[in-house]
């Protein structure tokens, strides 16, 4: 579908990785696209090429956000999710299959010794 770079509102760079259908390939395409970020952010490089208005980004590392319909999971994501390095912050968002008439938020998953602390994506009001 598509994938989405963008800043909570405390300026943490958040990426994004959506599917409209079941697919395998969602925790490890999100997870490659985070360990890109990581590295363009480790460099300075969206400041240097002026992403984000100039916003000032937060030094901490990205947030992964996976989101899917949430009947369309794949049966392998849970498996796959669990050897993600708990370094990584990352959650899982289901979302109602009518997704085309408006995004609604039907579960959120995290592993389970840490949580997202609180951060608010600032142009997503989905929830």
């Amino acid at each position: 579908m598509i994938d989405i770079l963008t800043l909570t509102r405390e300026g943490r760079l958040a990426v994004v990785e959506l599917k409209a259908d079941e697919d395998i390939h969602l925790p490890l395409q999100g997870l490659d696209y985070w360990a890109r970020v990581k590295w363009h952010h480790g460099r300075g490089e969206f400041l240097k090429f002026g992403y984000f208005g100039g916003r000032e980004l937060a030094a901490e590392a990205p947030l992964l956000l996976l989101v899917a319909p949430s009947l369309h999971v794949h049966p392998a994501t849970d498996v796959i999710l669990s050897y993600i390095s708990p370094e990584i912050e990352w959650a899982f968002i289901g979302i109602d299959e009518r997704w085309r008439e408006g995004v609604k938020v039907v579960f959120r998953k995290r592993p389970d010794s840490r949580r997202v602390r609180g951060h608010e994506l600032l142009s997503c009001a989905a929830s």
